[in-house]
């Protein structure tokens, strides 16, 4: 089958493959490990507090230090994935934080400790989003929303995974054996990915130097290809050329702001809980033990919610949204306000873990199928980099607890703040799609206003 112009045509007529389903494997288990690191800190810190000292309200810098390292490390990735490649930007980013956590067991202060957690971060906002763009790179359009999904449900999953080994080894073996596994494991996976993971598809179709190395990779794809390099490149040119000005027109407006402020709102209680929960249980009397199982948990209803919103969210559409920020508020006020038994902290844990890491996926699916391709990116791009604002708020507002001297729980309550706004903003939200688009199904919403004729663009690209 002979093939020319457009890299999207292949790649779209492709099945999922062998060589394809091994990409996303490699993919998530970036996101696996990039998920570990970035919440790894929630769980050494109290042991820090033990350990040195450190004040609980210098916390707060702390765990907003990677926040800001990884809303930095982002567009740094990009400009070195359209230079160098999307290969070596995942490669990089991955030792990277792999190094600077394990250069976290030589700190010894507060100051040493967030400039290693500021490093971490820059490494992580290049692996996130990079992982995320080479995914979708490597899937056909017909799947790449519910693929996209999935494989974004691995950096919740990686977010157990501190909770476990906290309640398992760190009582034997002390905080440092979290800072090894997250930092061994990346420099290990990085190894791998230099000889197991393929360079993209369009970052090879936009170097017409390298078609021969693209046309070997294509065979891989499909064997019965051939491959003729046209002068069309890819639509992913025509993506990058949008203004951030089509996000505002054609009745647009209102609906961006809305959902820069979902994406903010969510991020914002998201890192408020997760930063600071195995301080505020082991402050309620939990031991070691209990406060990294509970922390688990949380992590383990991000995974939840975001399966779950992989499985419906083509369904039931944008109505996910209200949904998930209406049912997280009750379990964050009931576990501010009362002394409770430990199966009714497993339910305030548990239910707004769904929550937060529904709207993740949720978030990011829907923004991707508001807008006509051209603009898909640009929109994506712009949602996320609200929520890292967000992000990088969340953890001081928990350190603001500890310094007023409120009772630690409290927290939960400003927790629940962001989570009604957000409510608020969803049902809005979903009022103004339905009045612009007719419907409130994502996919049926994408086909209706698909007004600009060029392949599907990658709704990670911006980011990356």
């Amino acid at each position: 089958m002979a093939n020319s112009g457009n890299i999207d045509t292949p790649l779209d007529e492709a099945n999922p493959s062998r060589f394809m389903i091994g990409v996303w494997a490699l993919c998530a288990l970036v996101l696996l490990l990039d998920g570990y690191d970035l919440t790894v800190i929630s769980f050494i810190a109290p042991e820090l507090v033990k350990e040195f000292g450190f004040d609980k309200s210098a916390l707060g810098p702390l765990f907003a230090a990677s926040l800001v390292g990884f809303a930095l490390g982002g567009p740094l990735g990009g400009l070195i994935g359209d230079r160098y490649g999307r290969k070596f930007t995942i490669v990089a980013s991955c030792f990277i934080f792999g190094l600077a956590t394990l250069a976290m067991l030589l700190s010894t202060t507060v100051a040493q400790m967030a400039a290693c957690r500021f490093i971490v971060g820059v490494g992580l906002g290049g692996a996130l989003p990079t992982a995320t763009a080479m995914t979708a790179e490597f899937t056909p359009k017909r799947l790449r929303n519910r693929v996209l999904a999935l494989v974004s449900t691995a950096v919740p999953l990686g977010a157990i995974i501190p909770g476990v080994i906290t309640a398992a080894l760190v009582p034997t073996y002390g905080w440092r054996v979290l800072a090894v596994a997250g930092g061994v494991l990346p420099v290990l996976l990085a190894i791998v990915l230099i000889w197991a993971m393929p360079e993209s598809f369009k970052y090879l179709a936009l170097r017409p130097e390298r078609s021969a190395r693209l046309a070997a990779l294509l065979k891989r794809l499909d064997p019965d290809l051939q491959w003729v390099p046209g002068s069309g490149g890819s639509a992913e040119q025509t993506a990058r050329s949008a203004s951030l000005t089509r996000l505002f027109g054609d009745g647009l407006a209102g609906i961006t702001l809305l959902m820069w402020v979902l994406f903010f709102m969510n991020a914002m209680a998201l890192y408020l809980v997760i930063s600071w929960l195995p301080l505020v249980l082991q402050s309620l009397g939990m031991s070691i033990q209990q406060a990294g199982q509970f922390s688990a948990m949380f992590a383990a209803g991000g995974l939840i919610g975001g399966l779950a919103i992989a499985a419906l969210i083509s369904w039931v559409g944008i109505a996910l949204l209200p949904a998930m920020f209406i049912i997280a508020v009750p379990f964050l006020l009931m576990f501010a306000a009362f002394d409770l038994s430990h199966a009714a902290i497993v339910l305030c844990v548990l239910v707004p873990g769904i929550s937060v890491g529904a709207l993740q996926v949720g978030c990011s699916t829907i923004t991707g199928l508001l807008y006509p391709t051209a603009v898909r990116a640009t929109g994506v791009g712009w949602g996320l980099g609200m929520g890292r604002i967000g992000a990088i708020l969340g953890p001081l507002v928990g350190a603001a607890v500890f310094t007023m001297q409120l009772p630690p729980q409290q927290m939960f309550a400003f927790a629940a703040a962001p989570m009604i706004a957000g409510a608020i903003g969803a049902v809005i939200l979903a009022v103004l799609c339905y009045r612009r688009f007719g419907s409130l199904q994502v996919d049926e919403t994408a086909v209706k206003n698909e007004t600009v004729p060029v392949g599907d663009s990658n709704p990670a690209e911006q980011v990356s």
